[in-house]
């Protein structure tokens, strides 16, 4: 992601892809490598819309729509300067109120954050927004 002066965050034009991240190898390197990526940097969004999003230009999906209910967004962000943990987190499809959140430990085993991540995704798209 960038942050611009007007406090707005926005992803950068080459996002990292990691192709079979179920299986989790490298996935846990590529959250830091993603999050070492942040900057602060202005950038001209008025004249962005919706199917210039780096994420859904990245996924080969037809139509943002289709993105849109494919894939899940997780935040990922520090809880303190020290940086030592981050939350991870997710909206399920459908809920407004609701987030589901996991700590990694930043230094925790690859193995470790890799699971969470994976649990924290298998979670969000299983839940069911009707039965409850």
């Amino acid at each position: 992601m960038h942050h611009n002066a007007a406090g707005i965050y926005y992803e950068q034009d080459d996002p990292l892809l990691v192709p079979g991240w179920r299986d989790r190898p490298g996935l846990a390197e590529a959250l830091r490598s993603s999050l070492a990526r942040f900057s602060m940097r202005d950038g001209n969004l008025r004249e962005r819309t919706k199917t210039d999003w780096p994420s859904f230009l990245a996924s080969h999906c037809r139509s943002v729509r289709e993105f849109e209910t494919a894939f899940v967004c997780i935040g990922v962000q520090t809880l303190n300067e020290a940086e030592l943990f981050y939350d991870a987190s997710v909206q399920p499809h459908g809920e407004l109120d609701i987030s589901l959140h996991v700590t990694l430990n930043r230094n925790g085993p690859d193995g470790e954050i890799e699971r969470k991540l994976v649990r924290l995704v298998d979670v969000a798209t299983g839940w069911d927004v009707k039965s409850l």
